[in-house]
C-alpha cells in the first residue's frame, strides 16, 4: 500500500520553495567562495588544470586533442575529450563536492572557414535547483496578491484592534 505524504511533506520546512531557494544561494556563494580559494592557491588543481572561470562563477577549460586525432569519427574525439576530463571531474566532485550542483557543456571551435578543429570549450556551469525566473515571478504574484488582500480588507488593523482588545 503507498503511502500519500504530500501534505505532511509540506510541514517540512525543507519541503518549502523558498528554503530551497536560499539553500540554492547558499551552495552558489560556497561554489564561488572554493573557487577563489582555489584560484588563489598556486598548488591546486584548478591552477594544476589551468581552469578559468568567467563573472558568473562558469568554470571553463580548453581541451585540445593530437593531430593524430582528425581523422577519427566525431564521436571517438568526444570519448577522448571525455576521457581527458575524467581527472577534472573527480576532483569538481569529490574534492570540491560539487558534481550535483554543476552542469557541462561541450563547444567544439570552428576554423575560419567554419571547419570544426580538435580544440572543444569545456564549461561548468552552476545549475540552481530552485531558482528560476518562473519562481521569482510566481514568489511576487503571491506576495502582490497576499499585499492586496492586506490593503483591501484592512487585515493590520484589524489584528491590531484584535489583539489589543485581548489586553
Amino acid at each position: 500500500m503507498k503511502k500519500n505524504n504530500g501534505l505532511l511533506n509540506w510541514f517540512k520546512p525543507r519541503n518549502w520553495g523558498w528554503v530551497k531557494v536560499i539553500r540554492d544561494l547558499q551552495n552558489f556563494a560556497d561554489w564561488k567562495r572554493i573557487i577563489k580559494r582555489e584560484e588563489f592557491n598556486p598548488k591546486s588543481n584548478y591552477n594544476k588544470w589551468k581552469l578559468q572561470h568567467t563573472k558568473l562563477y562558469d568554470v571553463y577549460i580548453i581541451v585540445t586533442l593530437d593531430e593524430s586525432d582528425l581523422p577519427l569519427p566525431e564521436i571517438v574525439k568526444r570519448t577522448k575529450v571525455l576521457e581527458t576530463l575524467n581527472p577534472l571531474n573527480r576532483y569538481l566532485d569529490e574534492e570540491l563536492g560539487f558534481a550535483e550542483y554543476l552542469n557541462c557543456e561541450f563547444n567544439q571551435f570552428e576554423d575560419d572557414k567554419g571547419n570544426p578543429t580538435l580544440s572543444y570549450l569545456i564549461v561548468y556551469r552552476f545549475i540552481f535547483n530552485k531558482l528560476s525566473i518562473k519562481w521569482i515571478l510566481k514568489f511576487l504574484i503571491i506576495i502582490g496578491i497576499l499585499m492586496f488582500i492586506i490593503i483591501k480588507f484592512k487585515l493590520i488593523s484589524l489584528f491590531i484592534t484584535g489583539v489589543s482588545s485581548l489586553f
